[in-house]
């Protein structure tokens, strides 16, 4: 999709990314081309870069353009869906391995943060919030899910007296801590990725829109928008719902856009902070259409929520996410609005990330389904070691069945109904 109409996101108000190497200006042959700029597309040219290998990444705006620089910057441990419903498709002997992937992110994170000494404002500590009894219960299921697999850093928030030490809110009646996940500036992260990636030999080039992608057996040949060709022995694709007509057709059903928007106050006080999140944590409610926000270093509230289904830019966005922060901190109305913005998340029908092949030289993975900031340097690793021979988690996550959303031209449309019922289901706490 185009998104030069889109309002900026106050980190791209807060940081430029640079050009690096531009716009492509002659045909170039790579050993792997890498067509996606966001942090999927970066950390797989870091990791590949590292090994040796010639890459070439392309982007078709700057680096951030898309979702990656558009999140709310939440770090969430774990698959997007429960880790039940991928084990059905996973070798028994490796379900543990697969667990522990899902929890690789974050790690990953704090450890690429130290290695590449990057300056990306992050915090740490997570609380899932309930609303209602119902999420209680799923947040107990979850937290017992984790601890009989070894994970040892969650905190149970029974009440509201508990779940005050870290959010003063009386829209919630308990919560779960997680002090392995928490929260960053997405494109400090980013381009710090990105430095570490030239550094180690890899070439991004911005402003250099795909046209057109053809696979072969043995080749892969990229056509760039001004008619330029890159040739590459492999070929990854790390676009997800931003690549639109240029997606190989097996692609394209498989995930939906989802708009997300997320708006920035001007910076609290001490006492505000005091009075909303303490613990200077990230927090997301229990619901399917979940409010998900946060304090960011620089004391603005970074608050997101309002999803939609239908593929159009969405109104009034300020004004819906004030009435949502009103419903969780009343005492904040007040606040001047930075900016407002939204953004596209690629879901999948099972909300689990789609990895497959295209062709034999050629690999993909989209819809992270929301936990695109942790999970992308997960699957970038994956990526990387598929394209250098080692398969092992590739192909057991290729496995992993894809239905196509249902409806052709109208899913757009019956997505929105669907959510329609979740919403009504959140509203009514059932």
């Amino acid at each position: 999709m185009s998104i030069s109409h889109i309002s900026k996101s106050i980190y791209q108000l807060d940081i430029t990314p640079p050009d690096f190497r531009g716009a492509l200006s002659t045909d170039i042959t790579c050993d792997i081309a890498i067509i996606g700029g966001g942090l999927t597309g970066v950390s797989t040219a870091l990791s590949l870069s590292e090994k040796g290998l010639n890459v070439c990444l392309f982007e078709a705006g700057s680096i951030g353009d898309g979702g990656s620089g558009r999140n709310g910057g939440q770090i969430c441990q774990g698959w997007s869906a429960s880790f039940e419903k991928l084990s059905k498709y996973i070798d028994p002997k490796l379900q543990q391995d697969m667990w522990l992937t899902g929890i690789e992110g974050p790690p990953l994170i704090k450890d690429r943060i130290e290695k590449y000494n990057i300056d990306c404002d992050v915090q740490w500590g997570y609380v899932h919030t309930a609303i209602h009894k119902g999420h209680m219960r799923e947040l107990d299921d979850y937290q017992r899910s984790f601890e009989q697999r070894g994970y040892s850093q969650l905190t149970a928030l029974p009440d509201k007296s508990s779940l005050f030490n870290y959010i003063c809110s009386d829209a919630y009646i308990g919560g779960l801590y997680d002090s392995g996940s928490g929260h960053l500036h997405p494109l400090k992260y980013l381009i710090g990725l990105a430095k570490a990636a030239t550094k180690a030999g890899a070439h991004i080039y911005t402003n250099s829109p795909i046209s057109s992608i053809q696979t072969t057996k043995h080749t892969n040949k990229l056509i760039t928008e001004n008619g330029l060709i890159i040739s590459a022995e492999q070929l990854i694709i790390c676009g997800n719902v931003y690549l639109g007509s240029v997606a190989p057709k097996k692609l394209r059903g498989r995930i939906a856009p989802v708009t997300s928007s997320v708006m920035a106050t001007e910076p609290l006080s001490v006492s505000e902070i005091e009075d909303t999140i303490p613990s200077k944590a990230a927090i997301a409610d229990g619901n399917t259409a979940l409010n998900y926000f946060r304090i960011d270093t620089q004391n603005r509230l970074i608050f997101g929520g309002r999803a939609s289904y239908l593929n159009t830019d969405p109104l009034n966005v300020e004004a819906d996410l004030k009435n949502r922060m009103k419903a969780v901190f009343p005492n904040l109305m007040h606040k001047k609005i930075m900016q407002a913005w939204s953004g596209r998340i690629g879901i999948t029908v099972n909300r689990l990330p789609d990895f497959g092949r295209v062709s034999d030289t050629a690999i993909y993975v989209q819809g992270y389904s929301g936990h695109g900031v942790a999970f992308s340097g997960v699957a970038a690793h994956i990526l990387s070691e598929a394209a250098t021979g080692n398969n092992k988690r590739f192909n057991q996550l290729i496995k992993v069945p894809h239905m196509p959303f249902p409806g052709g031209p109208l899913r757009t449309p019956i997505l929105a109904l669907g959510m329609g019922w979740y919403k009504m289901k959140d509203y009514f706490q059932i």
